[in-house]
């Protein structure tokens, strides 16, 4: 009796063991199934053609360009990603009306490649030029956005934004606000050091009080499209080099060169997808 009880406790051991490990396992495929990443990709799923072509087009000009470090790290708590120019005011009606089917689609587009900590924006700039309406794609980093309101706190507060503005409203707030402030929340959010968005305010006041343009340097960190003009800065004219500057370039070029590798290995294959990549950079 005494063997045939141990038996059937072992058994019962195994059996136990046996459900916690089915357990587990549908607790892991549930939770990969409810990640961030899985919602981008069912969203994704559910373009037509022509979104999911605009939304390839995104990504791929985000990557190869400064919202890299958006993307894929957190050097930037928001990115420009592409511009549109589009003929809202045209005169035309056929012109007027396609234009303004173009910014409904690509509003959609937007509003799905937005998941977790990622915000895409469509954002419509203050001024019109001729029948134009400029329009641009921007990506917010939440976290990192949320970091930088809490430490310039004294700042924003004054425009009326806290720690847990929404993304959207900083940049709408942002865009509409007095020169001044504008040039300082936009060198904010784009990643400057505070030296440097403090040398562009003040060089701006002097040159709109003295009518004498200021002159200056500019520090420039790589993308995969180029070596200069994208991830820039201005600074005071001779500045050297110092350590933020550094750090900020060698953590920036740690990425790219993460990038390079992830983009060789897909692009060449006809089939990529962007969203793929993405999902490569952030794991």
């Amino acid at each position: 009796m005494q063997h045939t009880s141990i038996k059937y406790n072992s058994i019962q051991s195994r059996y136990r063991q046996l459900i916690a490990g089915w357990i587990l396992a549908a607790c892991i495929v549930t939770t990969a199934c409810k990640s961030p990443y899985h919602s981008l990709v069912k969203s994704y799923k559910q373009l037509n053609t022509d979104e999911r072509r605009i939304a390839d087009t995104l990504l791929t000009s985000a990557f190869d360009h400064e919202a890299l470090y958006t993307l894929a790290d957190t050097l930037k708590p928001m990115s420009s990603v592409k511009l549109y120019r589009l003929p809202i005011f045209s005169t035309d009606a056929v012109q007027c009306d396609s234009a303004i089917k173009a910014m409904q689609q690509l509003q959609h587009v937007v509003n799905k490649l937005s998941f977790g900590d990622f915000a895409f924006i469509l954002n419509p700039f203050e001024q019109r030029d001729s029948i134009y309406k400029h329009l641009e794609v921007y990506v917010l980093r939440k976290s990192r956005l949320q970091s930088l309101l809490r430490t310039q706190s004294s700042f924003y507060s004054q425009l009326g934004i806290t720690e847990n503005a929404l993304p959207a409203t900083v940049l709408a707030v942002t865009e509409y606000e007095g020169k001044y402030n504008r040039w300082r929340s936009y060198g904010y959010l784009f990643g400057y050091p505070s030296y440097a968005v403090d040398f562009f305010v003040t060089a701006g006041k002097q040159q709109d009080s003295t009518g004498q343009f200021v002159k200056r340097d500019f520090f420039h960190i790589p993308v995969y499209a180029g070596n200069a003009g994208y991830f820039t800065y201005a600074v005071p004219k001779g500045y050297k080099v110092g350590t933020a500057d550094s750090l900020l370039y060698k953590q920036a070029k740690h990425t790219l060169e993460y990038y390079k590798k992830v983009r060789a290995k897909h692009y060449p294959n006809r089939y990529h997808l962007p969203v793929k990549i993405w999902r490569r950079l952030i794991n």
